[in-house]
């Protein structure tokens, strides 16, 4: 079954809006190598888990063999200085050095504005904040590849701005230092603003009510509207586009198999079957055919599961105009010299498609397709899913909370004992999801191991 179609001309010139400064990741070679550990950082749009469950989702997919651990660790509220789960100082001690990253973004800004016209003090505040952060990053974990993030837009493009210049002006002007303590330090930069801000006010022009959509509520991004930050983020990490690209002529000889390996190809009475062992699962896009609330709840351990049935309107058009599909999802099967007519493409047995000899014969980017290779990269998705929330349960349900507010069993008498009590039972607690993500972490490394796929090209009707 069909997933959805691109509009190409749009896609393709969305395509460049998606800015990257500084720092770009080698030619030809991904930002992150094998055991590197990545922490995300930031306020609330980070604590969302989005954009990080995006980017830990194309790792495993993209790279099987890639053994990289990543953490969330934002914040709602969280400013330069700390916010309610502590100062920055605590927040960086107890939410980020224990993990050992030594990579780290960080996006923050939305909140130290403060919601008003631009304000020298504030930006004063920020400034020295962030350069406090980027200073103990480095001096705590010497090496560290720290990546700076343009903090996402506020919506002033579908709703109108609360004063002259709109809020998101502002932020831009935060972006502006970022950028430039970025090329200070010799970091990488990404805007996560311009992307977003530029697909938002496109859908505006073709949909209002789908385009508000995007930012609900102004300040956090949609599910699918972070797709588009984790967009920006690979690509500034050079993230390839290629799944597998196979080309196979209607007389049964291979002409192409990148990212994959080609074996037992038969071509007899206008059928082709072949088998395949690919290097790489296509990318699940959360939200696409499924209803993602926009603040995940505490329980929500696993996904909404895929309905092929069912296409989010707001996901296919941003889907669309950032060429996400282009940039990162190209799994593209040809197969030419076929006879004139139409063919049923089957994997594994499931029939996927029907496709005329020209269709085939151009190409078909089986990303786009309900194959037995995307229901596995969804349920990686969904360990991936359930080994982030394990963290946020452990860290900002437990650990966080009990040592903010006190938080124990009802009505405990505060005595020194009991205190230590306490402590030593929730750190026993935080030790034991601790090793459960370790345990869900291992079941992803083995549930994104690409399988053996046979493939069967018919004639129909015959």
């Amino acid at each position: 079954m069909k997933v959805f179609k691109l509009l190409p001309a749009v896609a393709m010139s969305m395509v460049a809006l998606f800015s990257v400064r500084y720092a770009h990741a080698a030619a030809g070679k991904f930002f992150l190598k094998n055991g590197d550990r990545v922490c995300f950082y930031g306020d609330s749009i980070t604590e969302q888990r989005f954009y990080p469950a995006d980017v830990q989702t194309y790792v495993l997919t993209r790279f099987p063999k890639l053994h990289v651990r990543f953490v969330d660790a934002g914040v709602g509220g969280d400013r330069v200085t700390g916010g309610w789960a502590g100062p920055i100082n605590l927040r960086l001690k107890r939410d980020v050095f224990p993990f050992k990253p030594n990579v780290v973004t960080i996006m923050l800004g939305m909140n130290d504005a403060g919601y008003r016209p631009f304000n020298q003090a504030l930006f004063n505040t920020y400034k020295k904040g962030y350069e406090h952060i980027v200073a103990s990053l480095k001096k705590h974990l010497p090496g560290v590849r720290i990546v700076l993030l343009e903090t996402s837009p506020y919506d002033d493009f579908t709703q109108k701005p609360n004063f002259p210049g709109g809020y998101n002006a502002v932020l831009i002007r935060y972006d502006h230092f970022v950028r430039k303590l970025a090329a200070k330090n010799h970091l990488m930069c990404v805007d996560f603003n311009t992307p977003m801000m530029n697909v938002t006010k496109q859908a505006e022009k073709i949909n209002p009510k789908l385009a508000a959509g995007i930012l609900p509520g102004r300040v956090h991004p949609s599910p699918i509207g972070e797709l588009m930050m984790a967009q920006a983020l690979l690509k500034a990490w050079g993230a390839p586009a290629t799944v597998t690209n196979v080309a196979i002529s209607g007389h049964g000889r291979v002409v192409r198999a990148v990212n994959t390996s080609v074996s037992g190809v038969q071509a007899k009475n206008g059928t082709i079957s072949w088998t395949q062992r690919d290097n790489a699962l296509p990318f699940p896009i959360i939200a696409l055919h499924e209803n993602w609330p926009q603040f995940p709840s505490w329980d929500l351990f696993l996904p909404p599961q895929p309905n092929p049935k069912f296409t989010n309107p707001v996901a296919a058009l941003v889907v669309k105009l950032s060429g996400f599909m282009h940039q990162f999802d190209r799994q593209t099967l040809t197969v030419s010299g076929l006879a004139a007519g139409k063919y049923a493409l089957s994997i594994n047995g499931q029939k996927i498609g029907e496709f005329t000899a020209t269709q085939l014969g151009k190409g078909i980017n089986l990303a786009r397709y309900f194959t037995p290779m995307l229901w596995q990269a969804y349920r990686v998705n969904n360990m991936v899913w359930e080994e982030i929330q394990n963290h946020f349960v452990a860290w900002h349900g437990v650990q966080t909370m009990y040592e903010n507010f006190g938080w124990g069993p009802p009505n405990l008498p505060v005595t020194t004992e009991n205190d230590r009590a306490t402590a030593h039972a929730v750190a026993k607690v935080v030790r034991a999801m601790n090793r459960l993500g370790d345990t869900i972490a291992h079941r992803e490394f083995r549930a994104n191991q690409p399988k053996v796929c046979h493939y069967e090209i018919t004639p129909v009707g015959h």
